[in-house]
């Protein structure tokens, strides 16, 4: 992605005649990152940097025909467009250019620049620029006048910074002034004091860098205007001085002189008109400045032990660096760019984690999958959905609901926002966390079965705002219901997690029971539904009664009641065999996720042919049968050849565990997410 830098108008880009915005973006390029993938645009000049981009000169409309020509440079690739000082430029590319990532810097005080003046368009700026960079909180402070600061977090406060000397030079007895000679600056009061203090301490000399067209104040003899010179000469006049000052009568926005005397090892005196108090952290400020106050200041630095002790906490302290700077500015630029670091993902899980559930479920998907992402060292935060909105006081539940999920994204700034089984979640929400973080990638997990019979209500969450998400994960192989989405629509297999199930059955020398087996559709309740009766009751009663030989465990609706926690791997570690069992007639490689505390934990597992799983597993790894009468053969076959018994169920342990661990199935989602580069197929992607 390229990151494209328009310079304002007049701005030249050269040694000579640089201007603030150019230093800045000068410096801060020495030390960025993305060197490569900058490029600087400004008004032809002298300038030989091989970044740096000449743009024609216009004799009307000059600042019009700038940013047009701006504009017809920029191609339909999205890139990150960086304005300096200019909101009226940003106003007009956004417009043109909707779809690019705009970084605004305000280097004055925005109610005095075209474009950011009213509150209507500051707000504008606030909803459609990526981000907002003001150089000073007294900047950022007249940017939110009358706007609600506590709504926005698209923007930070960075001052420039200035490479700082790595000791203290040997300083003359010089007191310098850099900027425009005119009152605004305090040029006037910065001549007064210093001829008072002259009086005194004639060894001392004074010289000022500086021009002004419109000049009102009369050259003082004692004097020396050097006039406008290269910033470089000017810094090195800094690291000769020993005094400097900044008397500005204005509202400064923020001073340079006193960030780049801290580094050069020298003390300024400065007024503490709005940011320059902020950029003169350690040297002395002086409220109501006046000729008098400077020249007291100027009487007690004129002190060797004084000015000494200010001098080295100053330039010990100093920390406004262009390599802090350039830092603080690649880390806004990261946010739009595609995660390179793909091992260090920020992941936001929204989902039902049962957290009023008393860890009942402490073997649920939606925690063997914060496993996965844990184990390849991404950052996973969660939040249940459900929790939230049955605590929830507000009058307006799921409005609440919605803005919460956006301070969250706003804060955590995630690259990808799992959600589960929730249609909760407002398409404007959605549409929304895009707009915090145009990378996010925004992904459902749907762990539930698309049969017919379940279609129609399943579909409601499950295509719930499908155009505003990048990809659906569904636990049966997308059916023909589906087919207009196909292209967003991935399986996505039961796995299993070591952490989780952590049993080995097939080493187990005696079992309680042959033939374990559990029925749910109460899990959210933790018991039946009163007068729910599905197809696997029948086939349970009927197997019951056929398999008088077997020690076995059923919950179904005519047998146990449902067992969670606990108390479930409790029954899982007596067991020998299990029978995996699922609703609904479509079953192409469908389950419940009870399959992988099945094989996940070690025991023989019994399949139906018609879920297709014998795709992923062969006859040494699960038991796979045809109807009733051919689950009875087998269950007795293997029941009493107990040795087979437990090789399969171990083949089929390290299968499941290879090729569903959670691990696998998180690169698998980062994969269909893009935002991991994987080569490989997984088994289930080749069938």
């Amino acid at each position: 992605m390229k990151i494209n830098i328009l310079l304002p108008f007049k701005e030249e880009f050269d040694c000579n005649n640089s201007g603030a915005v150019s230093i800045l973006v000068k410096e801060q390029f020495k030390y960025s990152k993305f060197k490569k993938n900058i490029n600087i645009y400004g008004v032809k000049t002298s300038s030989k940097h091989k970044n740096f981009i000449s743009l024609p000169r216009a004799k009307y409309l000059k600042n019009f025909s700038y940013v047009r020509s701006f504009s017809k440079i920029l191609n339909k690739e999205k890139s990150i467009i960086e304005l300096h000082n200019r909101p009226q430029y940003f106003h007009y590319l956004k417009k043109k250019h909707p779809i690019n990532n705009y970084i605004l810097f305000f280097h004055n005080n925005p109610l005095e620049l075209t474009g950011s003046k009213s509150i209507a368009e500051r707000e504008y700026i606030l909803k459609n620029c990526s981000y907002l960079v003001f150089l000073s909180k007294w900047i950022k402070e007249k940017f939110f006048e009358e706007i609600d600061i506590k709504l926005h977090n698209n923007f930070k406060v960075i001052y420039p910074g200035v490479d700082k000397i790595k000791n203290i030079p040997k300083k003359k007895k010089i007191i310098l002034f850099c900027g425009k000679l005119n009152k605004s600056k305090g040029y006037d009061l910065f001549c007064e004091a210093t001829k008072i203090f002259l009086n005194k301490n004639p060894s001392w000399k004074i010289i000022s860098a500086g021009s002004e067209i419109r000049r009102n104040i009369v050259k003082y003899d004692h004097v020396h205007e050097v006039g406008q010179v290269s910033h470089s000469k000017v810094l090195k006049l800094i690291k000769s001085a020993k005094i400097t000052i900044a008397p500005s009568i204005w509202d400064e926005p923020l001073g340079r002189l006193p960030i780049e005397s801290a580094a050069l090892g020298s003390v300024c005196i400065s007024s503490s008109n709005a940011g320059l108090s902020e950029s003169n952290q350690y040297g002395i400020t002086i409220n109501n400045i006046n000729s008098t106050k400077i020249n007291n200041a100027l009487v007690r630095l004129s002190s060797n032990k004084i000015y000494n002790k200010s001098q080295r906490q100053i330039f010990k302290n100093f920390s406004l660096t262009n390599k802090n700077h350039s830092d603080q500015m690649d880390e806004i630029r990261s946010l739009f760019f595609p995660n390179n670091n793909n091992n260090n993902l920020k992941i936001l899980h929204i989902s039902n984690f049962n957290d009023n559930a008393n860890a009942r479920l402490f073997y649920s998907t939606q925690r063997k999958l914060n496993f996965g992402f844990i184990k390849l060292n991404h950052n996973i935060l969660t939040f249940d959905e459900r929790l939230f909105l049955r605590k929830s006081m507000h009058p307006l539940k799921n409005i609440h609901l919605n803005n919460k999920i956006i301070e969250i994204t706003k804060n955590f700034l995630p690259d990808l926002v799992i959600i589960g089984h929730t249609n909760s979640i407002e398409k404007k929400t959605l549409i929304t966390l895009k707009e915090i973080n145009p990378n996010l990638k925004i992904a459902r997990i749907y762990i539930d079965s698309i049969s017919k019979e379940f279609f129609k209500q399943n579909s409601e969450i499950l295509l719930n705002n499908i155009q505003h998400i990048d990809h659906v994960f569904v636990s049966s192989k997308p059916n023909h219901y589906l087919n207009k989405f196909k292209s967003k629509i991935s399986y996505l297999p039961n796995f299993t997690d070591k952490s989780i199930d952590y049993l080995k059955n097939f080493n187990n020398k005696k079992f309680e029971y042959d033939l374990f087996f559990a029925l749910s559709h109460g899990q959210n309740r933790g018991s039946f539904k009163a007068g729910t009766v599905d197809e696997r009751d029948l086939f349970i009663n009927k197997l019951n009664s056929k398999t008088n030989f077997l020690k076995k465990y059923f919950i179904a609706t005519n047998f146990n009641n449902p067992a969670w926690g606990a108390e479930y791997y409790d029954l899982l570690s007596k067991s020998k065999m299990a029978l995996n069992l699922s609703r609904g007639s479509y079953q192409h490689f469908y389950s419940s996720d009870r399959i992988s505390s099945l094989f996940g934990n070690g025991l023989l597992v019994f399949i139906n042919k018609k879920t297709n799983f014998d795709k992923f597993f062969s006859n040494k790894e699960a038991v796979f049968y045809s109807n009733l009468n051919d689950l009875i053969k087998k269950l007795k076959y293997y029941n009493s050849k107990i040795s087979q018994c437990r090789k399969i169920a171990k083949n089929g342990y390290l299968k499941f565990h290879k090729i569903f661990s959670s691990e696998e199935i998180c690169n698998y989602i980062l994969k269909k997410t893009g935002l991991k580069k994987i080569n490989k197929k997984y088994i289930w992607e080749n069938i």
